[in-house]
């Protein structure tokens, strides 16, 4: 039986995600022997993996040195946390099989998603040690930015004192965020940042989402849902990418990659976006625009009709259909296709439910209904979706 150590702190999304992908595929394709270790204090190591019989490894290698000392075991290993001096061509190190974030992707399609809601002032809040990845998340918002005329401000921690204290730190950053023209669009690096941000708007007395939108990285519920207000965030595809990674360790170990190998990179990057109040700017407008798209949200799975909705909603049809189009653009029943077929994408991307089950769950007559909805809205049937995003993620 495989014997795997799987370095994965759990503290951090990412992580948990990539680890519910291996253990996913373990479930299938098992069964191994696994030993996690999750970066919490008073945890018991593993410090000779050779004489547990180690037989693969998965997960971050925390610096050079305990990268090489791993390497002496001469046991296949997948780094999920390939940092820059991983990556000189000279060493070693950065021929290890890898599971990469694409920084590119995540940060074009934050700033699409802000160009698509009409912004005109944009900033980005990046990680605080301007690590490689949120460098690259920056660059690529405000490239495309640029391809529509726009552009971003930047925020810069002013000391190192800041940089190792919030509470230091905060008081420049309420200081920016009120010189920021209005209404701005912030993309923070992570949630962890997106939610310093909402902290600091709210000190400063500065309107979510009225006056500044939200949308932050990993979609980590626990610190998206309890922000005020809730906070908008990109879900990746690292669950996808964690039982890839097993898929290609579980190969390395059965001989097939052993020796000789060609490097492999396992690439996740943007699923879809979580919207939630952080950026539902449509507060500005009209309440009642808010209550209609939270009623569209909230019942996704449900054909829900438009006199259904007026009915609900104590207007008239006729009331209803104005306002709404006068704010958002759209009609009524295009935003209640949108939102169902926007949930249907993830269920095609994120799960293996059958495209019955799905038509189901998303409140579609049959899968006949459901495929003539889709091909009319994405010029595209359900299985060449669901093929095209597992060779993108693959």
């Amino acid at each position: 039986m495989p014997q795997v150590a799987l370095l994965l702190p759990t503290s951090v999304k990412t992580c948990r995600e990539l680890l519910r992908g291996i253990l996913q595929y373990v479930h299938f394709h098992g069964p191994w022997n696994v030993h996690l270790i999750e970066g919490r204090e008073g945890e018991q190591k593993m410090l000779h993996p050779d004489t547990w019989g180690c037989t693969g490894i998965i997960g971050n290698l925390d610096g050079l040195a305990p990268a090489r000392r791993l390497m002496t075991l001469n046991v296949p290993i997948i780094c999920t946390n390939r940092t820059d001096e991983f990556i000189n061509a000279a060493n070693p190190l950065s021929r290890l099989n890898c599971v990469v974030c694409d920084n590119h992707l995540i940060g074009q399609r934050a700033a699409e998603y802000f160009i698509g809601l009409n912004f005109k002032h944009f900033a980005f809040v990046g990680q605080v040690n301007r690590a490689k990845w949120s460098e690259e998340r920056k660059t690529s918002f405000c490239a495309r930015l640029l391809q529509d005329g726009c552009c971003s401000e930047v925020y810069t921690l002013s000391s190192a004192a800041a940089r190792k204290d919030f509470g230091i730190e905060q008081r420049d950053l309420c200081d920016w965020l009120k010189r920021l023209p209005k209404p701005v669009a912030i993309f923070a690096a992570n949630d962890v940042r997106g939610r310093q941000v909402l902290d600091s708007c709210a000190k400063a007395r500065i309107a979510v989402p009225q006056e500044v939108a939200v949308l932050s990285v990993d979609n980590d519920e626990l610190l998206c849902e309890t922000t005020i207000p809730q906070m908008s965030s990109i879900q990746m595809t690292t669950e996808q990418a964690g039982f890839e990674a097993a898929r290609v360790l579980d190969g390395m170990m059965r001989g097939r990659k052993h020796g000789n190998f060609k490097q492999t990179v396992i690439t996740y990057g943007f699923s879809h976006i979580v919207t939630r109040p952080s950026t539902a700017t449509v507060l500005l407008s009209d309440a009642l625009v808010v209550r209609t798209l939270e009623f569209i949200r909230i019942n996704s799975d449900i054909a829900v009709k438009v006199e259904d909705l007026a009915q609900h909603l104590h207007v008239s049809r006729r009331s209803l259909e104005t306002r709404f189009k006068s704010v958002t653009g759209r009609t009524v029943y295009s935003e209640i296709m949108r939102v169902r077929l926007d949930r249907v994408q993830t269920l095609l991307c994120e799960t293996p439910l059958s495209i019955e089950r799905i038509a189901e769950t998303c409140g579609f007559n049959d899968a006949s209904h459901l495929g003539k909805a889709f091909r009319q809205h994405f010029n595209m049937t359900l299985s060449a979706y669901r093929r095209k995003y597992l060779t993108s993620s693959n």
